[in-house]
């Protein structure tokens, strides 16, 4: 099983920025130590997947509008 790995899926979000990132980790050790920084940083909603090497495709869809200044 030497493609098996732990990924990691968050997000980080602002006024400014969204950020998602799916972050794969080799072992469980490394794992928690990543997922006890994201709680450091106050993120507590996280995904875990355990599974052979991954493919993934984004699809995005936004909608703009006008943005009125009061």
């Amino acid at each position: 099983m030497a493609d098996q790995a732990f990924y990691l899926i968050y997000q980080e979000a602002s006024d400014e920025e969204c950020l998602l990132t799916i972050q794969p980790y080799k072992d469980e050790q490394a794992l928690a130590e990543a997922i006890n920084q994201l709680q450091a940083k106050e993120i507590d909603e996280y995904t875990i997947i355990h599974g052979k090497k991954l493919k993934a495709s984004l699809r995005l869809a936004v909608e703009l509008s006008d943005w009125d200044e009061e």
